[in-house]
């Protein structure tokens, strides 16, 4: 089971002003929510700088950039041999795979995105649908009130009963 975080814009997470327009406004939310998964980012790993320039995540392809160079550069004047350097490109490449996804996350929560949920699924389609489903809870149990308040959605209440808690995931087997 993977997790993803859902993204809508500050102004989607307002909610309709009447009851009437609650399905269209479900229809703009579910069409500009925005799924990442937690986890490793292959993408980030094999193309760093330039996925961060396709996610507009200026400063980071920027910072990208220059550790590349230094990566690059430094050898050139210590001249090691090529282990080494493969070694710290590698290296490089993972960073930028584990810290891809936690830097779009943040790269979205400044530019005005909301974290409104957690869905836990299959993949992206699953999680698209569970997120749909928590949407269609939160609007029948509210009927006339926001759709989506300014805190994260509450699915809805089930019975508790006694919690094993494993600890945070760390995202890496995800």
């Amino acid at each position: 089971m993977r997790y993803f975080t859902a993204h809508l814009p500050q102004a989607l997470n307002r909610g309709p002003a009447a009851e009437g327009e609650a399905a269209t406004h479900a229809d703009k939310v579910l069409g500009g929510v925005v799924l990442l998964r937690e986890g490793f980012n292959w993408l980030a790993f094999v193309f760093s700088v330039l996925w961060a320039i396709a996610h507009g995540l200026w400063l980071t392809a920027l910072a990208m950039t220059l550790a590349l160079a230094l990566i690059v550069g430094l050898p050139e004047i210590f001249a090691p041999d090529w282990r080494i350097r493969a070694i710290l490109l590698i290296g490089y490449a993972v960073i930028c795979g584990f810290g891809g996804n936690d830097w779009r996350r943040l790269g979205l929560a400044h530019s005005g995105w909301e974290l409104v949920a957690v869905v836990a699924a299959r993949d992206r389609a699953h999680a698209f649908l569970r997120f749909a489903h928590l949407l269609d809870k939160s609007n029948s149990s509210n009927s006339g009130q926001t759709v989506l308040s300014a805190s994260p959605l509450h699915p809805p209440d089930l019975p508790t009963g006694p919690r094993l808690d494993l600890g945070p995931n760390p995202g890496f087997w995800s």
